[in-house]
């Protein structure tokens, strides 16, 4: 099948800085898209809510694993682009089942509500700490920030490295690498790799020093977690924590800063909040729905041919489920175009769907529901301060700039 012509708008800088008119235009020509990715990978599009909710649960048909199913990476005929790279770790987000399920049933047991929701105070005052840090600038920063790279990156790695146990002097270098290997367009795709060996290389000499000293943080709850006499093996712990990291990072920083400029594009709906604040879970749930932190889910893989209307993928082949896209077809939101709080709406895919649902939501929502009211709280009179911009990305939807002002304290 030939590509489809509004294909080639993808990934383009005003795709970059706004995907929807695109996705809207592929929603209506066609269920399925063959695309080519930055960097020259080859694969198919799904954009209809529909289409992608079935593909997620569908896992007879399709497979996570990349180098047991994709036949052009078996054949080495596939570029290592960033969307390579993230396929490469040995985690639950690239295994199949029964292995996910096992994984997953491992995992689970660090990752406990009760260990969610004991974050809270801390998130809570670290968001506090970096605000008052705003709001305690001066010169010609004061009243000025970047809200994407001096809060949104900041609380999110503070959060999930005090959850693994890693050194606040770590932090920052961590985070750079996570946003390299996320960051998976054309030019990145040695950087991607580069970071991905870093962050790997990092974990497992972690991993080393808690066997040594134990403790009571994610990481020795991963490294102590048994499943009927089955543990994680060294591989797998690294690929774990590593998948942690980087979705503990990633997705949340996205979050936060879509939904405060989603707020501040439709103050209408902010007023709304300020009137009846209990609305704010629901404001978090809107903001993933029009404006997630994943535009496209990680790839899966066709194990036999799949018809789609009247196009049949053949086996082997990747497909991307774009979320994004999916989250505002009208067929399943009515006016899903509208950033709309009152929706009352939480079937969106911004996290995934199926035994693929990401581990991490419940963390990324408390961090957004606790720390985006706060912003709105402390920076009085909060205005953009220029025009955002966003990092290329074939998988997140990620704000790299978010230039806002704001009013300082009297005297």
């Amino acid at each position: 099948m030939a590509s489809c012509p509004h294909a080639t708008a993808l990934f383009t800088p005003e795709f970059v800085a706004d995907p929807y008119p695109v996705y809207a235009t592929l929603r209506e020509e066609g269920r399925t898209h063959r695309v080519t990715l930055p960097g020259g990978v080859e694969a198919w599009l799904l954009t209809r809510y529909e289409d992608c909710r079935r593909a997620f649960l569908d896992n007879d048909s399709y497979s996570k694993d990349m180098a047991g199913t994709w036949t052009a990476f078996q054949e080495q005929r596939v570029p290592v682009t960033g969307d390579v790279v993230i396929g490469m770790g040995d985690s639950m987000l690239v295994s199949d089942q029964p292995r996910h399920t096992r994984l997953r049933a491992l995992v689970s047991k660090g990752f406990t509500p009760r260990r969610i929701e004991a974050l809270a105070p801390d998130i809570e005052e670290t968001a506090v700490r970096l605000l008052d840090d705003l709001l305690e600038r001066d010169g010609d920063r004061a009243g000025h920030a970047d809200l994407t790279t001096e809060f949104a990156a900041l609380l999110p790695m503070e959060v999930i490295r005090h959850m693994l146990d890693v050194p606040a002097e770590d932090g920052e270098r961590l985070r750079r690498a996570v946003e390299a290997v996320m960051s998976n367009d054309e030019d990145s795709r040695d950087a991607a790799m580069a970071a991905f060996q870093e962050v790997h290389g990092y974990l497992g000499d972690l991993v080393k020093r808690k066997r040594e000293r134990g403790g009571d943080d994610l990481t020795s709850a991963l490294i102590d977690a048994r499943d009927q006499s089955d543990r994680l093996t060294e591989e797998e712990l690294v690929s774990m924590l590593a998948l942690l990291l980087s979705a503990g990072h990633e997705t949340t920083v996205n979050l936060l800063g879509s939904t405060v400029l989603a707020l501040l594009r439709h103050p209408d709906q902010l007023d709304l909040l300020r009137r009846e604040p209990d609305r704010w879970p629901a404001a978090v749930e809107e903001a993933l729905r029009w404006d997630g932190p994943i535009q496209n889910a990680i790839w899966r893989f066709t194990r036999v041919p799949v018809t789609i209307g009247d196009v049949t993928i053949p086996a082997g082949e990747a497909v991307a489920l774009s979320v994004a896209a999916a989250d505002r077809d009208p067929a399943h939101f009515l006016k899903g175009e509208e950033f709309d709080i009152t929706r009352g709406e939480r079937s969106h895919m911004a996290f995934g769907h199926g035994i693929h649902h990401c581990l991490g939501a419940p963390l990324a929502r408390l961090e957004a529901r606790t720390a985006v009211p706060l912003i709105f709280e402390k920076l009085s009179g909060l205005r953009l301060d220029g025009e955002p911009a966003y990092r290329p990305s074939t998988v997140s939807r990620a704000l790299s700039s978010l230039p806002v002002a704001f009013g300082t304290p009297a005297g």
